[in-house]
């Protein structure tokens, strides 16, 4: 009776034993699974490997795209991009891995504000230009927007995602004025050119300031768009509607437009602006 009594007891002691066990080997999983989330240095994540990840998602998301429509692979990858380009010393990373998911970095001639672009995934023959904007203030305090969210009017002529390929630092306070010259594309037969005047005054960001005179007219951008002719060369009429501007003299040479019901047509002249007195006239 003794003897079963002992070995009674040594098989509770046993099952609690190993349950015990089993509950400590099932909470240091949980506790691992967590930490690969929370715990950057205990797994050796980085938010460069995030970034590449979610780019990945975002390029191999278009069949989806195709299929239902869903943009959410690409709005999560620039809520994680704008959440990197803010932290601090993002503003010396470039960011180059990211090349490989063809997202480039356009820089302004002051060194002081980026652009972080890439042809959407989800475009057809009217190209969609993501363009993240990271900007350094005096304080180095860096801030980062969505250019395409800047338009308050979308029903603008034209497709208001064009490619950049070049931003100038203006000479004005107390706020900041940049001027982004780019082009796009509304259709597979459809090229334009466009100026914006980019406002950064303290932590407020617009493109609605008007600052072309052109005539009696003020507008808020310059937008010159052209029908593609049979047998006419791309390139050269992507080069004839080109925006041009001089940082010496602070002239923009840019395409006259006719106004019709399809938009701004180029005309086949060009005109200049000159900057002066915070207006382009």
């Amino acid at each position: 009776m003794k003897i079963a009594g002992i070995l009674f007891f040594s098989l509770v002691f046993l099952f609690f034993s190993c349950g015990a066990k089993h509950e400590d080997k099932r909470q240091s999983t949980e506790y691992t699974a967590d930490s690969v989330i929370q715990d950057n240095k205990s797994t050796g994540f980085t938010e460069t490997d995030s970034l590449e990840k979610l780019a990945a998602k975002m390029v191999a998301s278009r069949e989806s795209y195709l299929n239902d429509g869903n943009t959410e692979a690409e709005e999560i990858f620039i809520k994680a991009l704008i959440n990197a380009l803010e932290k601090p010393n993002a503003f010396e990373n470039d960011f180059a891995s990211l090349k490989a998911y063809e997202i480039n970095v356009l820089i302004a001639d002051d060194k002081k504000l980026k652009v972080f672009y890439w042809l959407s995934p989800y475009s057809g023959s009217m190209w969609h230009v993501q363009n993240i904007v990271q900007y350094k203030n005096e304080n180095n305090v860096l801030t980062a927007i969505s250019f395409n969210n800047l338009y308050k009017d979308k029903d603008d002529e034209g497709s208001p995602t064009p490619f950049f390929e070049h931003i100038y630092s203006l000479n004005t306070a107390p706020q900041k004025t940049y001027l982004f010259t780019g082009y796009g594309q509304m259709s597979g037969t459809e090229p334009y050119s466009v100026s914006h005047a980019l406002v950064i005054n303290h932590s407020e960001f617009s493109i609605e300031k008007p600052l072309f005179k052109l005539g009696k007219a003020v507008k808020t951008q310059l937008f010159a768009s052209a029908d593609l002719k049979e047998g006419e060369d791309k390139e050269k009429l992507a080069a004839r509607l080109a925006m041009k501007y001089n940082p010496e003299d602070k002239t923009i040479n840019y395409p006259e437009v006719n106004e019709t019901k399809n938009g701004a047509v180029f005309n086949g002249k060009r005109n200049v602006l000159t900057f002066r007195d915070g207006m382009f006239r």
